[in-house]
């Protein structure tokens, strides 16, 4: 090691353990957090604090250096943030400590927005120094598990969940959660990786598309930009796989009315891939209406992407 890495080296642990030493203050506090996540058993909690942020960085890939720089996939938020650190008993591990956290998420609903694991997520360093600013979490790349979340029910709309458990060189586990609630208070603002939707639909069939806009007081229906990106930059990473634009609509009205609502929907979500270059033969359009009320949930109009066997093709 030369001796400007030996430098940058120092530099980072020494910033690292101010930022420590600055959250570590917090410990004693006994914030409520607002949504019931319970604390792992028997670990000990490192740091925690409860402040706001006016920039918040929701990591949606892993960290990889451009120009120089660390650069990460993103969606920026503002809101409260919550954040605690732990340590695990001995003999748990980063897996145990990861899968403890996004198994309470799963049973209040939520939306997967990335998730890795192991070298797949990068440099531990870029996460422990770049992204989450304590020292501890620098552990090592092929047992490191992150993942990033959104709370899906109406009672925690606008709340987002990040996950990074790693086991260190000196085989200590930390397990770091950190919450945002969104001062918007809307949900669906994020867009899930692209990825992160190929392996949805390869895996369960169907991927869910979540940027479905209806204004307040009109019919008519709006896409998010960056979710229409994101499934297009899916659909173009797999240009093989072929999809259903399935619209649901489950609002009070005649089922005709329904099933014209839902169709529109669909039509809109497949216009607008196609202006992103997806190829219309590899896009069904479908409404459905309110004939398909699994998954419903509290919304009353969704889209769904459905993956279709190759001779489906349109």
């Amino acid at each position: 090691m030369n001796f400007s890495h030996k430098a940058t080296r120092y530099r980072l642990i020494t910033l690292g353990g101010l930022l420590c030493l600055c959250f570590g203050t917090y410990v004693q506090a006994k914030e409520i957090w607002p949504v019931p996540l319970q604390d792992f058993p028997e670990a000990r909690q490192v740091f925690a604090s409860h402040k706001p942020a006016n920039d918040y960085v929701l990591a949606l890939g892993n960290y990889k250096k451009v120009g120089g720089l660390w650069r990460v996939d993103e969606q920026r938020l503002s809101g409260d943030l919550y954040r605690k650190t732990y340590q695990l008993p001995e003999n748990h591990s980063a897996e145990s400590g990861y899968h403890y956290v996004v198994e309470q998420l799963q049973n209040l609903s939520v939306r997967e927005l990335y998730t890795c694991r192991a070298r797949e997520c990068g440099d531990s360093n870029s996460w422990a120094i770049n992204h989450f600013e304590v020292l501890q979490l620098y552990g090592l790349d092929q047992h490191q598990y992150y993942g990033a979340f959104e709370l899906t029910s109406s009672e925690f709309a606008g709340m987002y969940v990040t996950v990074y458990s790693v086991l260190r060189g000196n085989k200590r586990v930390y397990l770091h959660v950190e919450l945002l609630a969104s001062d918007q208070a809307s949900r669906y603002q994020a867009a899930a990786n692209p990825a992160t939707m190929v392996r949805q639909l390869t895996q369960k069939g169907f991927t869910v598309f979540a940027g479905l806009r209806t204004e307040s007081g009109q019919k008519d229906y709006q896409l998010a930009p960056n979710h229409v990106q994101a499934l297009a930059e899916a659909l173009g990473s797999e240009p093989h796989l072929v999809v259903a634009l399935v619209g649901h609509n489950h609002e009070r009205l005649p089922l005709a009315e329904q099933l014209n609502r839902s169709q529109h929907a669909a039509q809109l979500l497949q216009t607008a891939l196609q202006a992103q270059g997806v190829a219309k033969d590899r896009l069904l359009a479908k409404g459905v209406g309110g004939l398909a009320p699994a998954g419903k949930g509290s919304d009353q109009v969704r889209l769904e992407v459905v993956l279709l066997p190759t001779e489906s093709a349109p």
